[in-house]
């Protein structure tokens, strides 16, 4: 066996375990190769945080593997080394390519689950933790899906008790304005 044979399979192989890798546990959420390649395919954009990434591992992998096969094949074909790359080169971003618009599609499947909590103003809540000492309590808020709980401030700095109904007059940041009823 040749070394260029040997480089084939290496990079099948690692490409086939980090895929299946990602298959038995998941995401790689940690392993998005998060530098500044460019902001229109993949940067850390705040509204694209859930997307894939052009350079994931999932990606890498996937190149990886079809360079490997391409490689490989062309190889065993007897074909020049030239041609083994370039097979191998071209079966690698095309799987790569099509590994990313895959994971793409899946992730736009995804619900958004972030609720705005400024469209609760006006709504009211019920304290579910009375007011602690440092002034912040707990309110649930019917977001018509389900109970939202969040973390609130009385306007006035009147102390809250459980059970009691509040109207949420404001926000700052996260944490919910409200006031007696």
């Amino acid at each position: 066996m040749e070394k260029v044979h040997l480089i084939y399979i290496a990079f099948l192989g690692i490409g086939g375990l980090g895929l299946l890798s990602s298959l038995i546990f998941g995401d790689f959420h940690d392993g998005d190769l998060h530098g500044d390649f460019s902001h229109d395919i993949g940067g850390h954009d705040g509204d694209q945080a859930d997307s894939p990434k052009i350079f994931s591992l999932r990606v890498i992998f996937a190149f990886l593997m079809a360079f490997g096969i391409g490689g490989g094949a062309m190889f065993l074909a007897e074909k020049s080394l030239l041609g083994q790359l370039l097979v191998g080169f071209a079966a690698g971003v095309a799987t790569g390519a099509i590994t990313y618009y895959i994971m793409k599609l899946l992730y736009s499947f995804q619900g958004n689950s972030n609720l705005d909590s400024e469209s609760f103003l006006g709504k009211n809540a019920q304290v579910t933790v009375e007011t602690t000492n440092s002034g912040s309590c707990q309110v649930k808020v019917d977001s018509g899906g389900g109970d939202q709980l969040f973390m609130a401030k009385e306007k006035n700095s009147v102390p809250l008790k459980l059970h009691e109904t509040v109207k949420i007059v404001g926000r700052l940041g996260t944490v919910l304005i409200v006031e007696k009823v």
